[in-house]
């Protein structure tokens, strides 16, 4: 170790006396502002679940593919690739509600 790093190290350690600074510095910080926009996150939430639903729909086989799946579901059928849409809409609403259920803010 070089001269320099001891010397760094030993500085590091010394105390500085705070002399009330941080309380006075502290006291002088203006108070919290509360969020404005308290919207906007469960909106991005529910807008995202709702562009993964639609792209779901659209990408899925057409021509009555979700309620078949949901039909394929009900007989445990859920290897079909409709049953499989219905199941990857179905999980992007439970998650949205998730999100927004256990959103502490």
């Amino acid at each position: 170790m070089s001269d320099i790093d001891r010397l760094l190290r030993h500085d590091a350690r010394i105390e500085l006396p705070d002399d009330g600074f941080t309380a006075r510095v502290t006291q002088a910080l203006p108070a919290a502002v509360p969020r404005e926009r308290t919207w906007l996150k469960p909106a991005l939430v529910m807008g995202s679940a709702a562009v993964g639903s639609v792209l779901a729909a659209v990408l899925s086989p057409q021509g009555g593919a979700l309620l078949q799946g949901f039909g394929d579901l009900m007989r445990w059928h859920a290897g079909s690739p409709a049953a499989i849409t219905a199941l990857a809409i179905s999980g992007a609403l439970l998650l949205s509600g998730l999100v927004l259920a256990t959103d502490s803010e």
